[in-house]
Parts: C-alpha cells; structure tokens; sequence
C-alpha cells in the first residue's frame, strides 16, 4: 500500500467560507466540500481502476458547525491488507490500552499518562527512532504540558535511546499492535487527549516543510512543537 496526494485535482474548487452544518474535506492545503470531492475521488477511481481507491481520515474539525475531515487519499491493490491502516479507526475514540515495562523494569500503562495530551510514537523498530525524534519529544515533556512515549513493535537495543529520552520508550511492544493496529512500516505519532482518545495522526514526524497541517488549535500547537 502507499498513500499518495493528489492536490492538484481540488485546487480549482477550493473552499474560502464555511457555509454552515456542512461537511468538508481537507486536503493538503485545498478545502473541498462534499459533492467536490466525492467528484474528484471518482475522477481518481476511475483513472487509477482497478486498484481501490480510498481516504483515510487522520483528524476530525467542527468549525461553524460543519465538518472538516483532514484526511489522505489512498490508492492500493486489491490484494494488499487494509489492516496496514487500522491506527485510523481508532480517530476520536479510546486508543487501546496497553502496559509494557520499560528498560528498567517499570511498568508504564496508557492510563498512566492521562491527565495531559500526550505524544505517542508508533516504531517498528528501535533503528527507526531519530535523534530529532528524541529531541523533539523531550522538548514537549519538559513544557510540562504533555506526556510522550515510544511504543517500539520488534526486540532490540533500545539502551541508547532510553538514555536520550525524557520519556518512556517500551521494548517488544508487538502482540499490542498486532492484536490492535497492526505494525506500521513507518513510524506514526499519535496525538492523544486528556482521557486518551485519538485525535490526531502525524503519518510523518512534523518539520518546517509539512504542507499537511492540523486544524485543531490543541493539535496544532504539538505540530509547533516538534517541527
């Protein structure tokens, strides 16, 4: 599976006001409202047949009482497994809990960082994890407004890390993610609210050249943050 864009079909019908108790689509930089885009989803379906044609959603936005869905357009084959992308069902509800012990024998569970948004970063393994990663996710625990984490699917080394991180980085976290998510391929950073609801997905880890951006003000700032 890949996730492609394709921004350049809604640029000519981008949105510029609200009308209110409609729903839109968010699409990189171009705003779409419903009949657009179902039109521009069937021009894709239609060039790229027979592989499917989806979107996923990765934030949720009421704005004037309308939706606005901040989503990605999807192509894949009709053999590929859909569960690469079960992280998205889980959009404005519980993330699944889980409780890992980390590299010094602590135990470290979901509830244990409710109370604040936090940060959860999704690895297939610990080669994946960045030092700008680390820093970032550092910087946010030190406002002492958030929480973060890493959840790292396969055994490894993880002593390197763990020593650069203000966080709990968990080991052979992958009967969690098989049972729940599935193992991402690339790393995914999960926004959590106070009572661990999913609210937002960073498919990448944010810089200065994300052109995909929340909409969420409380998301937004976590974006400023880590960039």
């Amino acid at each position: 599976m890949k996730a492609l864009k394709f921004f350049f079909v809604f640029l000519s019908f981008s949105v510029t006001h609200l009308i209110v108790g409609q729903k839109y689509f968010q699409i990189d930089d171009a705003l779409v409202d419903e009949p657009t885009f179902n039109r521009g989803l069937a021009q894709i379906a239609q060039e790229y047949n027979p592989q499917i044609v989806t979107y996923k959603t990765f934030e949720r936005f009421i704005a004037k009482d309308s939706v606005i869905e901040n989503i990605a357009i999807v192509v894949m084959q009709e053999e590929e497994d859909n569960e690469v992308y079960r992280v998205f069902d889980f959009l404005e509800k519980p993330l699944p809990d889980f409780e890992f012990e980390d590299g010094s024998g602590r135990k470290v569970s979901k509830q244990g960082i409710l109370g604040k948004y936090s940060l959860v970063g999704l690895y297939k393994d610990v080669s994946q994890v960045k030092g700008n990663h680390l820093k970032a996710m550092n910087k946010l625990v030190k406002s002492g407004n958030y929480n973060a984490l890493a959840l790292i699917a396969k055994q490894g080394n993880t002593t390197v890390v763990a020593k650069k991180a203000e966080f709990p980085v968990l080991n052979e976290c992958i009967s969690w993610y098989i049972k729940n998510i599935s193992v991402p391929e690339d790393p995914k950073f999960l926004v959590l609210d106070k009572n661990g609801n999913l609210k937002y997905i960073f498919q990448q880890f944010p810089d200065k050249k994300s052109t995909t951006l929340p909409l969420d003000p409380v998301n937004y700032q976590i974006y400023e943050m880590l960039k």
